[in-house]
């Protein structure tokens, strides 16, 4: 990783708890990390609230007015959309009807579009469930958009989860076209800020085509990575990449070095944990160690 490069990491904390958030930050400290943070922000309590402002993280209003307005019911609201023509409008109003977890990446687009020119790369990530290693960016990052990919051991089509959500998205055909294609995380995303607004458009037009009110962000992501491909994609295989995506991982699987890090089949540490949570046991471990 070249220690002069720009980088950013862009979150989403709606309605969640100090306990939720702190492994994050907690531990992204602990792993040295100096770049910068952003994080859209709205339904969090004083401790929470004070927890942030103690660091060098830029707070931004996700505005949850936007997102639910009473004037604008969801079926009225899908109507209205379905004939329109101007893609702003169109946004607008997605935004009255979209689950959070996707309305989120209109906010990332915005504050990028105004502020990307600072970065050479950009991070996007959950919050709740992810634990760094090390510097989420330390590893040869190629030139366009590096997605991650989850164990092999399912793919769509046989993860219960992510079929139902092509299934409510895109429909049955597109659940059968999909069925063997691997599954990437939408949780964890990095690139090259031309790269990431590339992404961003993309990812914002098919949630206010397929106009579904559910979390769909998962889905719309993985329909993005097969049937409207970025031109610069970059594929990194879960035990050999610098995220590990743990959820589908039998834990018989996981290895660690001497410091109680997870380590890939090469001995190289993983940057990025994600969805450790879905091991509990496992968990403690690694928030003793890395918080």
């Amino acid at each position: 990783m070249n220690q002069a490069m720009k980088t950013l990491i862009l979150g989403a904390i709606a309605g969640m708890s100090l306990d939720q958030i702190r492994p994050f930050f907690l531990s992204l400290e602990k792993a040295g990390y100096r770049g910068d943070l952003c994080m859209l922000v709205s339904d969090i309590d004083y401790p929470t609230l004070e927890f942030l402002q103690a660091r060098p993280v830029n707070l931004v209003p996700f505005p949850k007015a936007c997102l639910n307005p009473a004037s604008w019911p969801a079926k009225l609201s899908r109507m209205y959309l379905a004939r329109q023509q101007s893609s702003p409008l169109k946004e607008q109003f997605a935004l009255s009807y979209l689950h959070r977890q996707c309305a989120r990446y209109f906010y990332y687009r915005s504050y990028l579009a105004s502020c990307g020119f600072n970065y050479d790369y950009v991070m996007l990530a959950d919050i709740r469930d992810i634990l760094f290693q090390h510097d989420p960016f330390n590893f040869n990052i190629p030139d366009g958009l590096s997605v991650f990919m989850e164990d092999p051991g399912k793919t769509i089509g046989t993860c219960s989860t992510n079929s139902r959500w092509i299934h409510n998205c895109f429909g049955d055909a597109m659940l059968k076209e999909l069925y063997q294609q691997p599954i990437s995380c939408s949780g964890t995303t990095i690139g090259t800020v031309p790269s990431v607004l590339d992404y961003l458009d993309r990812l914002v037009s098919i949630m206010g085509t397929y106009k579904n009110r559910t979390n769909t962000d998962q889905a719309a992501h993985n329909f993005l990575i097969y049937k409207r491909t970025p031109k610069a994609l970059h594929r990194f295989d879960n035990d050999s990449g610098p995220i590990l995506t743990m959820a589908n991982v039998d834990p018989s699987r996981f290895r660690f070095n001497d410091q109680g890090r997870l380590i890939n089949g090469s001995g190289r540490m993983f940057n990025t944990l994600h969805q450790y949570d879905r091991h509990p046991e496992l968990s403690k471990r690694l928030l003793a160690v890395l918080t």
